[in-house]
């Protein structure tokens, strides 16, 4: 029986990465030390699959305690607060777990004879100047600002997977990961999709920062996974976005959300957060090409319903 490793398990990503390969018969043995992710994610794979071993633990420190992988495939490195207000309350945590704690991930995989895919950003574009974002782009990212932490800690990390690869001879990956939604989000993310569905749920104006006429795209959660395990399944080791390249303004996603739930919200604008990027879009030439048959699937307003519907058990 083959083997993953997935840290940041209790994690929105983490969880559906590992379910996705329980499912396909794997041992999963996951990892996290819940600064960001929910317990009752682990409870949920806990519950429903015997082959998934878990360790609370910080991926920075020594990895000799983790449990034995036995034919170890690959290490996903999904570990890392994700959203600005968790990243910036926990900036240095977000600065060595890109780091330290790649390191580490890398150094158990090439003992184990396995694969390291890195879960990098969009933000490594930072307020792009080309729209959509190919991943030729070096970016426009402030280094020295409230998001240099996670933005410059996911660029660190895709510079350790080049010459980690180069100097080792070894075929480890990264995807750039674009605006994702569905269950088992954390509540209190602060990202927009789960802000809104909760201010909707809860009768609460929606809070819209600047004009609300910046750009994003949103792709479900379902569709990445798909995304993220065709390119672990290639000996692929360039960067690569992963995303929906189908593009939306926040207000124009403030609608869908209050045509999906029955409210009382209005809109409220306050001021745009500084460095806050005008467009995310993903160019997705290369991964419709290198990943063959890969393609979002989920509409945003398919995908709404079925998030609003997991977020209302969820703060029962």
């Amino acid at each position: 029986m083959k083997s993953v490793l997935v840290t940041g398990a209790a994690g929105f990503l983490g969880s559906h990465l590992c379910e996705y390969y329980l499912k396909l018969g794997y041992t999963v043995i996951g990892v996290d030390n819940f600064c960001t992710g929910l317990r009752s994610n682990i409870e949920v794979l806990q519950k429903s699959y015997p082959t998934f071993q878990f360790l609370e633990k910080d991926v920075t420190l020594d990895w000799t305690d983790l449990p034995a992988a036995k034919n170890l495939e690959f290490v996903f490195h999904f570990a890392s607060p994700a959203s600005p207000p968790h990243y910036q309350k926990l900036a240095l945590e977000t600065l060595w777990v890109n780091s330290i704690g790649l390191k580490n991930a890398l150094q158990f995989a090439d003992q184990n004879f396995a694969r390291v895919v890195f879960a990098s950003t969009r933000e490594v574009y930072g307020d792009p100047e080309l729209s959509p974002q190919p991943e030729s782009s070096w970016g426009n990212v402030n280094s020295f600002g409230e998001r240099s932490c996670y933005d410059e800690a996911k660029r660190f990390g895709e510079a350790l997977i080049y010459s980690h690869n180069k100097l080792r001879n070894t075929k480890h990956g990264l995807v750039r990961i674009f605006n994702t939604y569905g269950p088992r989000m954390n509540p209190n993310d602060g990202r927009v999709v789960i802000n809104f569905i909760l201010q909707a749920l809860q009768n609460s104006d929606l809070t819209i920062y600047g004009d609300g006429k910046q750009t994003r795209s949103f792709c479900y959660v379902s569709d990445l996974i798909n995304g993220i395990s065709a390119y672990a399944a290639s000996n692929l080791t360039e960067p690569m976005n992963l995303g929906n390249d189908k593009e939306f303004t926040v207000l124009e996603l403030a609608e869908i959300i209050l045509k999906n739930i029955p409210s009382k919200s209005r809109l409220t604008f306050k001021d745009l957060p500084v460095d806050d990027p005008k467009k995310r879009r993903p160019d997705l030439a290369m991964a419709k090409l290198h990943l063959s048959g890969w393609a979002p699937t989920v509409n945003l307003q398919e995908g709404v319903s079925k998030m609003a519907e997991w977020v209302k058990d969820y703060v029962k």
